[in-house]
């Protein structure tokens, strides 16, 4: 009843249950059902003269309910969305089964090779994910702890991010006569706020934004239209997974043989989610560090790129040089410099022989930045990090580093990196420019906050 006086006081309404045809609702204490359809629920909410409604524990603002979003906001309101029946019947328990499992679906994709190990099974899937990956392999993520669960429940997160990087960058390069509310409400996330951001909100409705036959990775349509089918069984894995996520941040993660139960029924909805999206193989995640033109009299131009691959984790000190590649080939064609690009094609080789094609690539910085190219010390290695959101009334951009792991039960985690970029970066100049290009970039998105 406390949370009802709250909400009321907010004048939202209250999904309180959900059957195949109906939807019960509580509004101003007494329950109600609607059709569970789009209209009936927007009908409801006009009527009512509120501007929002409540599922699970997240709050929609009426704007911002549409057909592409409108099942799974629904389905969130279920009070314990379990692990869909084909899943729960073929559980993953031993640690070895699941690397092998996303190996075969890994395997059906066209022009990808891989091997028996894990770390090339990881590496298809870029640092944003595989890093997580690997922590479920390590001594720590091998323990049946909640530090196990948080490894699986970032790698379910990482994907969406990554996703949502991918159609968000997309929108921001299009020209936008009106900003979206979608995109607006992401830009202006506080800092302190973006473990809890509803990246699986803002992949539906980023997506429903650019035609298939328009979109740099036509895959991830088909992919969000299984995914808002209540019929299939990727909607039922998605709300476990996400509700798993919620609650581990909330401190109600289960315990002792309970939480063992959950362990193997995560990693399983996990698998699942990763197997559908194995077609992150067919692209490659590259930090473009440097462009360097080579021209001479009598010669064609040619662009000299140094790249890191952001695929497959590299040693400490393998090599006294960098970690960066060259590509020299690149007549009278070039990148984006100071770039986190991903490129259409299965290996770097066929991503820069292609390079002269339409399409064949899209710049997902500044969403994703390598902090290195920035440095005013020479680093060998890239260091990604990613939007985290923005404070100090949106003057400073945040920065989460890539790998981090979730923060749960209000534990800080020592190895954690944060990047903030100010209007002037004293110990690192560089970072002006990039200060200056998230300014321009956003100012459209933050001039339009909720």
């Amino acid at each position: 009843m406390e949370n009802q006086t709250h909400i009321q006081g907010n004048q939202n309404i209250v999904i309180q249950g959900v059957t195949g045809s109906t939807i019960t609702v509580s509004v101003d204490g007494h329950l109600q059902e609607v059709e569970r359809k789009l209209d009936a629920v927007l009908a409801l909410l006009k009527s009512k003269q509120v501007c929002s409604i409540q599922a699970a524990d997240k709050i929609y603002n009426i704007g911002s309910i549409t057909q592409a979003n409108f099942e799974m906001i629904v389905g969130q309101s279920a009070p314990k969305p379990a692990l869909p029946a084909d899943l729960a019947q073929n559980l993953i328990a031993e640690d070895n089964l699941w690397v092998q499992s996303l190996r075969q679906e890994l395997l059906k994709q066209p022009g990808v090779s891989v091997s028996n190990n894990n770390s090339e099974v990881f590496q298809h899937y870029g640092w944003l994910i595989e890093a997580f990956l690997y922590k479920i392999g390590t001594a720590a993520g091998r323990e049946r702890t909640q530090r196990r669960l948080a490894f699986m429940v970032e790698a379910y997160q990482g994907a969406l991010r990554y996703l949502c990087y991918i159609q968000v960058s997309q929108i921001f390069h299009r020209d936008q006569e009106v900003p979206s509310s979608a995109i607006s409400e992401f830009i202006n996330l506080k800092a302190d706020e973006h473990l809890r951001f509803d990246y699986l909100n803002l992949l539906l409705l980023s997506t429903d934004m650019t035609p298939r036959d328009q979109a740099f990775m036509p895959e991830i349509h088909d992919f969000v239209k299984e995914l808002t089918d209540p019929r299939t069984d990727l909607y039922g894995a998605a709300l476990f997974l996400e509700k798993h996520r919620r609650e581990l941040l909330d401190g109600k993660a289960p315990q002792g043989a309970d939480l063992e139960i959950l362990l193997d029924e995560y990693l399983t909805a996990l698998v699942f989610w990763l197997r559908k999206l194995a077609f992150l193989a067919q692209y490659r995640l590259v930090s473009i560090k440097d462009i360097n033109l080579h021209y001479r009299l009598g010669t064609a131009k040619n662009f000299v790129h140094l790249y890191g691959e952001l695929h497959g984790m590299y040693g400490e000190a393998i090599s006294e040089g960098e970690d960066y590649s060259t590509q020299s080939s690149l007549q009278d064609v070039f990148t984006y410099n100071q770039s986190v690009l991903l490129f259409r094609g299965a290996n770097m080789a066929d991503c820069f022989e292609h390079i002269h094609q339409l399409g064949n690539h899209i710049s997902l910085s500044p969403l994703v930045i390598d902090q290195s190219v920035f440095s005013e010390k020479a680093t060998q290695t890239p260091e990604i990090y990613y939007f985290s959101g923005l404070n100090n009334g949106g003057r400073h951009y945040y920065f989460a580093q890539y790998k981090n792991e979730l923060e749960y039960e209000g534990q800080p985690i020592p190895s954690n990196k944060h990047l903030a970029i100010r209007v002037q970066n004293n110990q690192q100049p560089r970072l002006d420019e990039l200060y200056a290009q998230l300014e321009e970039l956003f100012k459209p998105f933050k001039s339009s906050a909720r």
